[in-house]
């Protein structure tokens, strides 16, 4: 009962998202409307981050672009690595969620190379148990996500992209009841990694 009241927040995130996504899109045709000619222009592709599959999850994302944006969604699963996790809890994961906008910025924007910075909205699923007691405590969160890498086309098709992150819990409980302890969701998540790109 407690994640239906939730909903509404969760919809208004994703809807800010996706009002901020089309706003930027508008923008950008706007400003390269004399640059591009004919009817296409649309790219597609899917990205693996190497980071979640390392800890034994998993992740998928597809994204289309152009004119320098990138709109994405992703799917991942990943246990928390041991240092990220407070003394006395263990096991955590999480299951995430999320629509993402990125925008390319430089020389090489309109071909989805080179620098680029981002954020959107996510949803987290996550578990934890102490570790005395095999029970686990699951919980939701719903985050904001901000940051930025570099595209690196190293064929017609292939990329990597190496990048940075910081996720931001904006909404539900963060203090967690965990077989009589109190686990405490950190306000701020930072990430690394390096994703592996295909553009169709």
């Amino acid at each position: 009962m407690k994640f239906m009241g939730i909903g509404k927040k969760a919809a208004l995130l994703l809807g800010a998202c996706a009002v901020a996504a089309i706003l930027g899109l508008s923008t950008g045709y706007a400003a390269e409307a004399q640059e591009e000619t004919g009817c296409g222009g649309w790219k597609l592709g899917s990205e693996l981050d190497v980071l979640p599959y390392a800890m034994g999850g998993y992740y998928g994302s597809g994204f289309m672009g152009r004119d320098g944006w990138k709109f994405r969604y992703v799917i991942a699963r990943s246990p928390t690595p041991s240092f990220l996790v407070t003394n006395g809890f263990k096991d955590k994961r999480t299951d995430a969620y999320a629509l993402l906008a990125d925008r390319f910025i430089g020389a090489g924007r309109r071909n989805l190379e080179g620098f680029w910075i981002g954020g959107g909205g996510e949803y987290w699923r996550n578990r934890i148990r102490t570790d005395t007691s095999p029970v686990y405590a699951h919980y939701q969160n719903y985050m904001l996500t901000a940051g930025g890498g570099y595209v690196w086309k190293f064929s017609r098709h292939f990329y990597l992209n190496p990048w940075v992150g910081s996720h931001f819990v904006v909404a539900n409980r963060r203090d967690i009841p965990v077989s009589g302890k109190i686990y405490q969701q950190p306000v701020f998540t930072p990430e690394a990694s390096i994703k592996l790109g295909f553009t169709f």
